[in-house]
């Protein structure tokens, strides 16, 4: 039992590392191709500069990555506001006319949304019996206030946590969980097979048939 035990905590370990390693390699795969698409453009450039032409190219380089981090700031930026969001919701539903890119592209954004924008919208974690008694779902608080005496919450779905549905239940029916937003999206992420520490099912009222 002892050595079970063992082995499924370095099983849930080395998953837990898989999915800390892989969002950031894709992270750092992206960057970098950004900086080879944006970043090398600047170094012919430099040529007509004096006073960065002199510098040893690793210093030019820096300066390109530098500028690159820049220009990735001010996309976001731009798209923050009102033009900028106009314009790619313009851009998105020409892509989604694609075929093949279209697919590729809410591959993608998928992906991003469950790493960056998702994590953030969510406020807690809470555990719910759904669909029926005696069955518990993990999912995320997103309004606590919504009416008085009930909360909003998001069913995510395995294995892409960004989709799923909304929906309304009494308060006392929502059972905050001791765990991160990010454990949760590990969790759903991964089947099931990373299983946070805290996660604990003490508490939750038995299903009433059961006596």
């Amino acid at each position: 039992i002892m050595a079970g035990r063992i082995t499924k905590k370095i099983k849930n370990q080395f998953l837990t590392g898989l999915v800390v390693l892989l969002p950031l390699g894709l992270t750092v795969w992206v960057v970098w191709i950004l900086f080879k698409l944006i970043g090398k453009r600047f170094l012919p450039l430099f040529e007509s500069i004096p006073d960065i032409a002199a510098l040893p190219m690793p210093a030019q380089m820096g300066i390109s990555a530098v500028l690159t981090i820049v220009i990735i700031w001010f996309i976001g930026f731009w798209a923050r506001n009102y033009i900028g969001r106009v314009v790619l919701k313009w851009f998105e539903k020409l892509v989604f006319k694609m075929p093949i890119v279209s697919k590729i592209y809410r591959t993608m954004r998928k992906i991003t949304d469950t790493m960056f924008v998702n994590k953030q919208a969510f406020k807690t974690v809470a555990l719910i019996e759904y669909p029926r008694n005696g069955i518990y779902t993990i999912v995320f608080v997103t309004n606590d206030t919504v009416r008085e005496g009930f909360v909003t919450v998001f069913v995510p779905s395995t294995p892409n946590p960004t989709t799923g549905y909304c929906i309304v239940l009494p308060k006392e029916d929502v059972n905050v969980l001791p765990i991160t937003v990010k454990e949760a999206m590990e969790f759903i992420f991964s089947g099931g097979m990373i299983v946070p520490e805290e996660l604990r099912f003490e508490g939750m009222r038995k299903d009433e048939r059961g006596g």
